[in-house]
This record gives C-alpha cells, sequence and structure tokens, in this order.
C-alpha cells in the first residue's frame, strides 16, 4: 500500500478511536480512504459523533505522517483491514480492529491450525509442568501457538515454539515499542524472527488494564480454537474463552487436578458448560482437523460478510449505534451507587439474559466499555454468567 495511504489510516483511526465499532461499516460504505479523508473535512460532515468531529478538528495529518515515521523507524508496519494478510476469521468477528501494528511475517495469521492458549500469570506447578509438555508437543504436530504475551503460562506458549525456531504469534495490549512485561525484548525479537508480534494500539502505548479486554477479542478472532490451561473465575482468560464461544470456535480445557481449587474454578465452568477437555495434544489436532473439514463442507452456506449485532448498519455511514434502553435507568437503592454506563446494562438485562453484542446494541456503547463494565458487575456480584457468554442479573438483585 502507498505510504499516502497508510497515513490517512491512521488519521482516521486517530480520529475514531481504538477499537471504534463504527470504524470498519464506515469504511465499507466509503472504502476510497482518501476520498473519506476529505469527506470528514467537509462542515455538513453527519457520520462522526461530536467527540470525533472535534478530534478530525484538532488532529493533522501531518500527526500521522509522524507516526508512521515512527513505525519505519523502529521497524514497524502496518496491515489495514485490507490487506491480503487480513485473517478472513478476523473479519468475520463483531468489532474487527481496522488498523493492526506488527513485527514479524504476517502470512502467519493464515497458517493451518492457529491455537490461542490463554493461563494466569501464578500457575501452580501442576499446571506448568503440563503446559510445557502439551505445547512442545502442539508445535511439533503444526500447531501455531498464540498468546497475550503476559508472564505466567501465556509466554510459556511463545516459549515453545521459539525453542524450536517455530512459528508463534503474540498479540499485546500496548504498543510493540514499550517494554512490557519488564524484561521480555529477547523474547519479542525472537517472536519477531521466527513468527508475529501484533497489536492494535499505536507506538507508545502503556499496558493500561483497559487495554486488555479490548485486545482479546482479536486473539479469540485470529485463532481456530482457545486453550484454557488455568484460569480462575472472572480472569481475563475467560473473556477470550466466551469470545471465542461467540465466535463459533472450539474451547479446550486441560482438566484441573484439584475440582475444588478456586484457581481452577474457570476451568471447570466451561467444561460443564461444554468446553473440550484436553488430555493430550492429539486431542486438540483431532478436534481441529474435523473443524477444519465441517467448516470446508459448509463454506458455500456461511455469509461471507463479518458479523454484525443487527442494529449495526453495514452500509450506512453512522458510526455510532443509537441506544435502545430508556434514558430511564433503574433507580433502585440496590443499583444507586453504579456509574450510569452500568445502569444502563443493567437496564437491559432487566427483561432477559445477553450477550455482549446485544448489550452493545442496546446501550450504544462500544464493545469494550460493555466488556469491562460486565466484569466490574460480575465481580461486585450484581450479574452471573449463564452460558455461552450470556449475562443476567444475579437473582438476590431481581
Amino acid at each position: 500500500m502507498q505510504e499516502e495511504n497508510l497515513i490517512y489510516w491512521l488519521w482516521l483511526v486517530m480520529v475514531m478511536g481504538i477499537a471504534d465499532s463504527g470504524t470498519v461499516p464506515l469504511l465499507k460504505t466509503y472504502p476510497d480512504i482518501v476520498k473519506l479523508y476529505y469527506l470528514i473535512q467537509e462542515q455538513e460532515c453527519t457520520f462522526l459523533s461530536p467527540s470525533q468531529k472535534k478530534r478530525a478538528a484538532q488532529i493533522p495529518v501531518q500527526r500521522a505522517q509522524e507516526i508512521l515515521t515512527e513505525c519505519t523507524q523502529k521497524q514497524i508496519s502496518l496491515m489495514t483491514y485490507d490487506n491480503e494478510y487480513y485473517p478472513q476469521k478476523l473479519k468475520n468477528i463483531y468489532n474487527p480492529p481496522a488498523l493492526l501494528f506488527y513485527r514479524g511475517n504476517p502470512a502467519f495469521l493464515k497458517s493451518e491450525k492457529i491455537l490461542t492458549a490463554v493461563g494466569t500469570r501464578h500457575p501452580s506447578e501442576y499446571s506448568v509442568r503440563t503446559v510445557q509438555k502439551l505445547y512442545a508437543e502442539l508445535v511439533r504436530k503444526g500447531c501455531t501457538l498464540t498468546s497475550g504475551f503476559a508472564v505466567g503460562l501465556d509466554t510459556e506458549a511463545n516459549l515453545a515454539a521459539v525453542k524450536v525456531e517455530a512459528p508463534t504469534i503474540a498479540v499485546l495490549g500496548c504498543g510493540l515499542d514499550c517494554n512490557y512485561p519488564k524484561g521480555s525484548q529477547p523474547l519479542k525479537e525472537k517472536i519477531a524472527e521466527t513468527g508475529l508480534l501484533l497489536t492494535e494500539y499505536f507506538p507508545g502505548t502503556p499496558p493500561y488494564g483497559r487495554n486488555f479486554p479490548v485486545r482479546n477479542r482479536i486473539l479469540a478472532g485470529i485463532s481456530d480454537a482457545v486453550l484454557v490451561t488455568e484460569a480462575g473465575l472472572n480472569s481475563g482468560c475467560m473473556i477470550t474463552a466466551n469470545l471465542a464461544c461467540e465466535q463459533g470456535k472450539t474451547v479446550f480445557c486441560i482438566p484441573p487436578n484439584d475440582i475444588f481449587s478456586s484457581r481452577y474454578a474457570g476451568q471447570i465452568k466451561l467444561l460443564r458448560e461444554g468446553a473440550s477437555a484436553a488430555f493430550s495434544a492429539e486431542d486438540i489436532i483431532e478436534e481441529l482437523d474435523s473443524d477444519k473439514k465441517k467448516t470446508n463442507s459448509d463454506e458455500k452456506n456461511i455469509n461471507p460478510h463479518p458479523q454484525q449485532p443487527p442494529s449495526v448498519p453495514t452500509s450506512a455511514p453512522e458510526t455510532e449505534v443509537q441506544p435502545v434502553v430508556s434514558e430511564k435507568m433503574i433507580t433502585t437503592d440496590a443499583f444507586a451507587s453504579l456509574m450510569p454506563e452500568e445502569q444502563k446494562i443493567m437496564e437491559a438485562l432487566k427483561d432477559s439474559e445477553k450477550n455482549i453484542n446485544m448489550l452493545c446494541c442496546l446501550t450504544g456503547m462500544k464493545f469494550e466499555t460493555v466488556s469491562m463494565h460486565l466484569i466490574e458487575l460480575e465481580m461486585m456480584g450484581y450479574l452471573t454468567s449463564s452460558g455461552n457468554d450470556f449475562y443476567k442479573i444475579s437473582e438476590s438483585y431481581h
């Protein structure tokens, strides 16, 4: 892609915001990025929110040029939504990223078997011993292991691949140039040589906590399946697993060695809800091969267009979903202390359980905002997950 076009892609994402659910629909309506830039500059532009219009007026296109120059200096490449290496699996999720930053070989995003491995930062000895053996076997059998590159069980997946110079993918929740996790730069360099480092965050973006639930949709999106190695009930691993379920992908779990330990509560919940137990690498490989055959045989019946919630337009230039939830929020004492956004979510759930995509549509809030508040509400006991990433109000608050 010409450098000029990349500048306008960068500028657009800065104006719309990272992970904005309206960016890709807007690009489908106006596929010429340069013409879109000039259209946004017009006073009568009606498809941006007030905050986006403000950013469009305040951010000069020269700022995008500076970022592109910085990327070149740091050997960071850019992948746009229309790039040949952008995987169809990722396009099929709700709210796919419009722009990705990477180091390494993007062709690995189209590997035959991509398995995202997620696990705790503070694993048990049993989990470490189990995943080291399992990851090594999976790499030997041709799996491309992917992780969120957190300390603990995540990086064990990348290490297993790097040791034998096999491809591996790390999806970061910060800029590629950030020293996070601390001291991980040597491993990052190895991954860039033999695999791929990937993020939607601009260079210099710190690892803010809010970035990681948003990042997890990419982790699930680029993979064929997700393997949960050790997870508590309210861990970030569960977000990735639930997103994979929403995307129709298989979730595997390493069977816990103690069914009464809270450190394995997430796995137990997933197994009860139908996740596949992984006792060996063969269990995973066989099911992935079976899923691939089924996908190929059903391919002609699959809608080739990315999944969108029913109220998100794919052919209109609007960038925000209009809220359906009444402006009158729940006002009972039980919810009075909640943030306005959390009250909106509770209002949307008062009649029936719903998943995150439905909540985005009903509340008009962005995916990452809803995701973060769902985590908080579940941890505070206001909500419970009823399976397949559906949420409902806890019985004690009805």
